[in-house]
């Protein structure tokens, strides 16, 4: 795996198999780039090429604490990025960053879509659990300011299913995120036109997930005209909670079959 820059974010990418599409990870809210290295390296042993790539508002790209960017901001650096890779990518987007590939396969600059824990293209209203978590922060999201939930919080909220001993140094990773583009996700005011998209899309959700309901991935799958998968033992944290290998397993045996036919299609 490399570190190095791409279309002027900060990247990581893996090399693999050059006749299959690449794989682009976005990744979600607060979260870094490079807490996709797992599935990259996990990928790589399964012939595919793929990189992970940073967004403005982190990493030294200002603005700083991503204060004043909107998704729209993050699509618009996600196009940049593929631009630069000269073709369409695999995307694969947790969280927020499944609504960014949504928002990007709208515009036809996708091969293939896999969203993990994905934020729908509607409200992402809050479960009664995370509640605690969510309400400290909602001043600083309306009023449209950076947001960064404790440790506790993020616990309570996106690790809940993230051995104890490991939460700590993931929400050191973590990021501030724009409070506009957030409440955009949970006031559902960023939508997809479903017909746009034309690629094979597989949608995954944890059973445990405290920010993505189990309806909410539902109606993203029907959205889309496809059926969810879900796990059991997981919540939202599907890039590193135990027993992601059967994720990313799962979702490269979905891919493998596309394989052929999406390069053939580009």
């Amino acid at each position: 795996m490399t570190p190095t820059t791409l279309a002027g974010f900060p990247s990581l990418t893996a090399d693999g198999d050059r006749t299959r599409p690449p794989i682009l990870f976005l990744h979600g809210a607060f979260a870094p780039h490079e807490s996709w290295s797992p599935w990259m390296d996990h990928l790589t042993g399964a012939g595919w090429r793929s990189i992970a790539v940073s967004r403005r508002g982190r990493l030294g790209i200002g603005p700083d604490k991503a204060e004043g960017l909107r998704i729209a901001d993050y699509v618009e650096d996600t196009l940049q990025v593929i631009a630069a890779l000269g073709e369409a990518p695999v995307l694969i987007g947790h969280s927020m960053g499944g609504l960014i590939a949504q928002k990007v396969a709208e515009q036809g600059q996708a091969a293939a879509m896999v969203l993990l824990a994905s934020a729908p293209p509607a409200m992402l209203t809050a479960q009664a659990v995370a509640l605690p978590a969510y309400l400290p922060m909602m001043p600083s999201i309306l009023l449209g300011q950076p947001i960064l939930p404790d440790c506790s919080g993020c616990t309570r909220i996106a690790l809940n299913r993230v051995p104890e001993a490991e939460r700590a140094a993931i929400h050191d990773g973590f990021h501030h995120e724009s409070g506009l583009a957030y409440r955009e996700m949970i006031f559902g005011t960023v939508r997809v036109d479903a017909t746009r998209v034309r690629v094979p899309t597989c949608v995954i959700g944890g059973k445990e997930d405290r920010v993505v309901s189990q309806a909410l991935v539902r109606w993203t799958a029907a959205h889309y005209g496809t059926f969810p998968r879900f796990y059991e033992g997981h919540a939202h944290w599907l890039v590193g909670e135990p027993g992601w290998e059967r994720i990313a397993d799962d979702v490269t045996a979905w891919l493998d079959p596309l394989a052929k036919g999406v390069r053939a299609a580009g």
